[in-house]
């Protein structure tokens, strides 16, 4: 089965499709005004479908989603200190998103609000919880203390033009000193994490297939004598689309992988 797209809620949202644009063929008239009309309508729609980088509306609203992204990102490493509750962190981090992006583009469009804020949930994840730990009210979670592992992930989205963003940090003694203590082994997965990031944007481009970039990011997490992680996938985003379905593995499945249940992700071209 292939895989499907995870969208982010919304609503009154507006799309061109080619069923639509059928359907407006098929009711035309030998009328030459009606067809004038109809013809005007569709090139219409087709603008306000334009929703890649060659709008220059689209790339403001990627720019400021990305500011307030790492702008709350900011926030909560600052606030990543012994003792503090996760479920406060989240809270923190949603706060920035909502109430910064409440502040753009507020004038309405056709008498419908744009929707913004959160497009992810800002997920605190500690230690050897990978990702995605964005905790219930009702949950009881311990505070950090000194030496976590804390792996912060969070999105923001300006009318469904998304920007997410994720830091890895060490718990410190206190905000004013830095980590102690770090071993051989996390300084090893910290550098190969970052570096397998920059090589891996580097390979996304037009021609490659995600195989290549699975290629690559092994080699380097190899080098540095680490693995991989098999159940954490780099996605492709659209407007709206958080998940879509061109997906990337940080490594090849082995035989342990699929009988626990994991799928092989299925190739594809960028």
């Amino acid at each position: 089965m292939p895989p499907k797209e995870r969208a982010i809620p919304y609503k009154n949202r507006k799309s061109v499709s080619v069923y639509h644009h059928h359907q407006l063929q098929e009711s035309m008239s030998d009328d030459e005004s009606s067809t004038g009309s109809v013809e005007e309508n569709v090139a219409e729609e087709e603008v306000e479908a334009i929703t890649d980088l060659s709008n220059s509306d689209v790339c403001t609203k990627y720019q400021e989603a990305s500011k307030i992204v790492n702008l709350a990102l900011t926030g909560l490493i600052s606030q990543c200190i012994p003792g503090a509750q996760i479920l406060d962190l989240c809270n923190f981090g949603t706060t920035i998103i909502n109430t910064q992006a409440m502040k753009l583009y507020q004038k309405k469009v056709n008498g419908v609000a744009v929707e913004r804020g959160v497009a992810f949930p800002v997920c605190v994840s500690v230690n050897d919880v990978i990702c995605n730990h964005s905790p219930l009210g009702s949950e009881e979670v311990e505070p950090l203390k000194a030496g976590d592992i804390v792996k912060i992930d969070l999105g923001c989205h300006i009318d469904g033009y998304i920007s997410v963003a994720a830091h890895t940090l060490i718990v410190p003694e206190s905000p004013d000193s830095p980590p102690t203590s770090i071993s051989d082994e996390m300084g090893n997965v910290a550098v190969a994490a970052y570096n397998a990031m920059l090589v891996a944007a580097a390979s996304i481009k037009a021609g490659a297939t995600n195989t290549q970039v699975t290629d690559i990011v092994t080699k380097v997490a190899s080098s540095y004598g680490v693995n991989s992680i098999f159940s954490v996938r780099m996605h492709q985003m659209k407007r709206f689309v958080i998940d879509g379905v061109k997906e990337v593995a940080l490594r090849h499945p082995t035989a342990d992988d699929l009988e626990a249940g994991g799928g092989k992700v299925g190739e594809c071209n960028f």
